[in-house]
C-alpha cells in the first residue's frame, strides 16, 4: 500500500499515512480534529541540489560502490578517488 502525506492547514505540520488506492480520496483528520490536505512529494528523496554533481549527492553510497569513473555533469570523468570525490 502507498503512503501519503498531508499537511495541516493551519499548522503546517506533515502527517503520512499508509492506505489502500481506494481510499485516496478519503480525508485525512488530524489529531486535533481538521481536515488536512493530500500533498504531492516524493518520499525519500529530500532536497534536490542540481548543481551538485551525481557522485556528491549520496557520498556513501558511491564509496561503497566504489566506481572506477565518475562522471560529471559537464560531460567529462576521471578516475575515483574516494579522497576526492566526496
Amino acid at each position: 500500500m502507498p503512503i501519503y502525506i498531508y499537511k495541516h492547514p493551519e499548522t503546517g505540520e506533515i502527517f503520512e499515512d499508509i492506505r489502500s488506492f481506494k481510499d485516496i480520496d478519503k480525508p485525512f483528520i488530524s489529531p486535533d480534529g481538521i481536515k488536512c490536505e493530500r500533498v504531492f512529494a516524493i518520499k525519500g528523496l529530500g532536497v534536490i541540489n542540481k548543481n551538485a554533481e551525481c557522485f556528491q549527492k549520496d557520498a556513501d553510497w558511491v564509496k561503497r560502490v566504489k566506481p572506477k569513473y565518475v562522471k560529471f555533469r559537464d560531460g567529462h570523468r576521471e578516475s575515483y578517488d574516494p579522497n576526492k570525490h566526496f
